[in-house]
């Protein structure tokens, strides 16, 4: 299965820069159970945030636990979850 929010990409197979209307959107994640929307969404967040947990938990409005808990739940299924980016000495995010 494609991953469902990675650049738009459904089982429509819309293209990454396509404009998506909300119920366009809808339309994409149709056939996808809310468990595997919700794993996407939190995995591309921490994509756009960096790997930052903190950044990336606001962003969804969920507590740092909650999230924490989720990626250890999707690392033992076996997902890659991004990591945090560290600029020079400075810890970007947290693991």
């Amino acid at each position: 299965m494609a991953r469902v929010l990675n650049g738009w990409i459904g089982k429509e197979g819309a293209a990454p820069n396509d404009t998506v209307s909300e119920a366009g959107l809808i339309a994409l994640l149709i056939g996808y159970t809310i468990a595997e929307v919700e794993r996407d969404l939190i995995i591309e967040t921490l994509c756009a945030c960096n790997g930052n947990r903190t950044r990336a938990a606001k962003t969804l409005a969920i507590s740092v636990r909650t999230l924490r808990n989720k990626i250890n739940e999707y690392e033992a299924k076996g997902f890659h979850i991004p990591t945090p980016v560290h600029s020079g000495s400075e810890l970007v995010g947290w693991r």
